[in-house]
């Protein structure tokens, strides 16, 4: 990094104006259209809107997930007193600011879960306390109930909300002060905050993902998901930068050097992303307890094979080897690609995650149909069985966050007195 300082351009355009509202009234747009859409696809799907809501889970937590990350950029930055990140952690901060409507719109599968809908999460359902059948879900049942569900969710939200909103209410009330020692207490803050954030995310990514298939356990899953989310996050503020300057803003204080270290952050959590995931296959596999290696038989034969196979070279193989060029990370065009792309293969990622518990085994037994669950029975009848409706919903849920971060898009668009801006200006990365 460059020792120099510089300052704002005197043509720097650094007020939101009405970026904020263009962005919220087409986030707007998109989710009306599209989840409203969903909607009228999920009542003639004839499951009884299971679909529906596995679709939710999955686009619910790929939106959820970008707001994470960027919530740990905006903390990691105050903790490290990082330099480079200064211009774009008012974008950051928006993106953060998502939240509130992202923890409303997941009351869209919430609420079904909490007033007995028992189709989406097997351990709702009655079959799965059958204590002979199911003893492992049976000794989670404290943990597994629709009620304590419910609230854990609302102090998840808690949490991420007030955390976003501390930092991004103190760093607008130092574009006003000037005070520097409000980026000292964002720091002190900020320690803390990441432990509790660490925490929360774990728990948010057992609940709502690993515990759609109530069987299997794993203690670095929310390790795996909040990386995973990261390669999102920081594709998506990538892309986000590029139209607030395509928009006339901020043309002259984020340039290349900037985007280099998005795309580096990007690289490196591919390449994290794969590192857990085979830290967690690695062990359960060569571990061999059924418990544990059931969930990879699902997705290692069968249908599933092919999406395992596509997320390993598309997820991470072909952006890992691309994206470790420097010029491909300087090169905006280029960086846009594999910012899509991840985006995309992200969306695949939470899929994978989620879906092939959607399959659920019904036996016979004294007589009586029971509700054994997912991941049970016959391999090959388990079907990824893409539909419409997988991607109506994840665009609808995409127009959430969007109108989310457009809200949080206002006033200026760089922290403009924040002690470090004239080194961040002049950021080089070597």
């Amino acid at each position: 990094m460059s020792a120099l300082t510089k300052s704002l351009h005197p043509d720097e355009k650094i007020k939101a104006g009405k970026l904020g509202q263009k962005m919220t009234m087409a986030g707007v747009g998109i989710a009306v259209v599209f989840l409203g859409l969903s909607i009228l696809l999920g009542a003639t799907h004839g499951d009884n809107w299971k679909r529906f809501l596995y679709a939710y889970v999955t686009g619910w937590s790929y939106i959820a997930s970008i707001a994470i990350g960027m919530l740990w950029l905006v903390m990691l930055h105050h903790l490290t007193r990082s330099r480079w990140s200064t211009v774009v952690r008012r974008i950051a901060e928006a993106m953060t600011g998502a939240f509130p409507l992202i923890w409303l719109a997941g009351l869209g599968f919430i609420l079904p879960v909490a007033l007995g809908y028992k189709d989406l999460y097997y351990w709702a359902h009655p079959d799965a306390h059958n204590a002979a059948l199911n003893p492992t879900i049976v000794h989670k049942a404290g943990w597994l109930s629709p009620g304590f569900f419910a609230l854990r969710y609302v102090i998840y939200g808690m949490v991420y909300s007030g955390l976003s909103w501390y930092f991004a209410s103190t760093s607008r009330k130092q574009d006003v002060t000037g005070d520097p020692a409000l980026s000292t207490q964002m720091r002190v803050v900020s320690g803390p905050g990441m432990i509790l954030y660490g925490f929360t995310t774990c728990f948010l990514a057992w609940d709502v993902l690993m515990s759609l298939a109530p069987k299997w356990y794993s203690t670095i899953y929310g390790v795996i998901y909040w990386g995973s989310g990261n390669i999102a996050a920081f594709a998506a503020l990538g892309l986000i930068v590029l139209w607030i300057q395509r928009n006339g803003r901020l043309t002259h204080s984020i340039n290349e050097e900037h985007y280099h270290d998005i795309g580096k952050w990007m690289f490196s959590f591919t390449f994290f992303w794969a590192y857990v995931q085979f830290s967690q296959f690695m062990l359960q596999w060569y571990g061999n307890m059924p418990e544990e290696t059931n969930w990879y038989k699902y997705r290692m034969f069968g249908e599933w094979q092919w999406i395992s196979i596509a997320m390993l070279a598309c997820y991470w193989a072909f952006p890992f080897v691309f994206l470790m060029s420097r010029w491909t990370k300087r090169i905006v065009p280029s960086l846009v690609f594999f910012a899509v792309w991840q985006l995309v293969f992200h969306w695949l990622d939470m899929y994978w995650n989620a879906m092939p518990s959607y399959d659920w085994l019904v036996a016979s037994h004294g007589g009586a149909s029971i509700v054994q669950g997912p991941l049970a029975g016959n391999i090959a009848l388990h079907h990824v069985g893409f539909t419409a409706l997988d991607i109506t919903v994840w665009l609808g849920l995409i127009g959430v966050f969007l109108a989310g971060t457009g809200r949080g898009l206002r006033d200026n668009l760089i922290p403009v007195k924040d002690p470090t801006l004239g080194l961040s200006l002049a950021h080089e990365v070597m």
